[in-house]
């Protein structure tokens, strides 16, 4: 019998180690992290852009509110046609501002004596047959500033859709005018506290999916 020449055995300790393949279920864990990660992300996306469309629906809504105001510059009385019924609202704006055929502004661009040395401006509102209307202070003064119109909400008036009422404004200056139409801060809130409730709602949604899925 020949003799047969042994081999050493393998040392485990030695060579190259090759990782073992991810099983199935481990690929499938790792797809599904990954895809709820994303949909965090798209959800993410998604709020804020909701959020910011709401924002910026309500100043355009303001926007337009303070556009279509009634303007009345300093030294002119103007007969204003209301077309609703409830209160409206008055903001003292920078002037002069142009005046249809209707006004009265015999006294525009004239100078006031001030003894008091501190800035006046008075306005009134009243019915054609004199009759004055109550106009009552509106606290705090809040200021807008949308686009090409800003002013300082300043007071308001009741008064009934299709009613004529005289509106005069005197200043110590040429460069004031007043607005008068809705609350533009009313328009608007609603559309930023919508928008705010969505970006909240959205944030928290948010967090909690990146949450299960980092613990998957």
């Amino acid at each position: 019998m020949s003799d047969v020449p042994a081999f050493p055995a393998p040392d485990p300790e030695s060579g190259r180690h090759l990782p073992a393949p991810p099983s199935p279920t481990e690929s499938k864990s790792s797809l599904t992290v990954r895809r709820r990660r994303w949909f965090a992300l798209a959800v993410l996306v998604v709020t804020v852009a909701a959020a910011a469309a709401l924002f910026s629906e309500g100043t355009r809504r303001a926007g337009d509110v303070a556009a279509g105001m009634v303007r009345i510059s300093a030294g002119c009385r103007v007969p204003v046609t209301l077309r609703d019924t409830g209160d409206f609202f008055v903001y003292v704006e920078e002037g002069p501002v142009p005046m249809p055929d209707r006004a009265n502004c015999t006294n525009a661009g004239l100078s006031m004596a001030n003894p008091h040395g501190i800035p006046m401006i008075g306005f009134a509102v009243a019915t054609p047959d004199g009759v004055e209307r109550s106009v009552v202070e509106v606290r705090p003064n809040r200021r807008y500033d949308l686009g090409r119109n800003d002013g300082l909400l300043t007071s308001r008036f009741a008064g009934r859709a299709g009613e004529t009422v005289i509106v005069g404004l005197v200043a110590d200056s040429p460069d004031v005018a007043i607005a008068i139409g809705e609350n533009v801060f009313s328009v608007r809130t609603p559309w930023r506290i919508a928008a705010g409730v969505v970006l909240a709602l959205g944030l928290l949604l948010t967090a909690a999916l990146f949450r299960v899925g980092a613990r998957r």
